[in-house]
């Protein structure tokens, strides 16, 4: 009796190490890869796209910034995007010219929501007081943060193809636990 319970608590050993020897998951989890970004600015419905390489934009303008994935991510869960605008103004107080930043920020679980590894897309406004561009390009800075739901695996570093539809680099990092990307997109407020 005592030899059929063991055979048989060996067979269905071997079962459960079969099924999951054979199993194909993959695990692993990476940060997706860049191609950079592309923009549209005014008023939906009527967006006008910019052109790649000459971003003018003024005052007041709404632009609608996308950093395009190349290949997505894996293994991700809680995800965090911040565009920062950074630009110059004067000070209320002092009438000197100083250096602002606005931020946005968004929040998404990536594998978990059916839009979660879309492409993120930045609403911005383009400060009334900012000053016009005198020389080096104002920014957009974009950072996503990723927190994984497996073992963090290395990804290459920036972008993957050389594109002329594509603005700015987006370079990946990522860690054992947790990984992000950071780009820049440049442009210049004129009157």
């Amino acid at each position: 009796m005592n030899k059929i319970k063991v055979l048989k608590a060996l067979a269905c050993c071997m079962i459960f190490i079969a099924c999951f020897a054979c199993s194909e998951h993959d695990y692993s989890s990476y940060c997706p890869t860049w191609k950079g970004f592309t923009y549209k600015t005014g008023n939906y419905p009527n967006y006008t796209q910019g052109r790649v390489g000459n971003v003018d934009l003024h005052q007041g303008d709404s632009i609608h910034i996308t950093a395009h994935q190349d290949k997505l991510g894996h293994g991700i869960h809680a995800t965090d995007y911040t565009w920062t605008i950074c630009f110059d103004t004067i000070d209320n107080e002092s009438g000197e010219k100083v250096h602002a930043t606005k931020s946005y920020h968004q929040h998404t679980n990536y594998d978990g929501l059916p839009n979660g590894s879309d492409d993120p897309v930045g609403h911005l406004l383009i400060p009334q007081n900012a000053l016009t561009t005198n020389g080096i390009p104002d920014t957009i800075r974009f950072v996503a943060q990723y927190a994984y739901s497996g073992q963090g695996v290395s990804v290459e570093n920036g972008n993957l193809s050389i594109n002329s539809s594509y603005n700015g680099r987006i370079t990946p990092r990522s860690g054992y636990f947790q990984g992000g990307a950071q780009g820049n997109f440049f442009f210049h407020i004129s009157n």
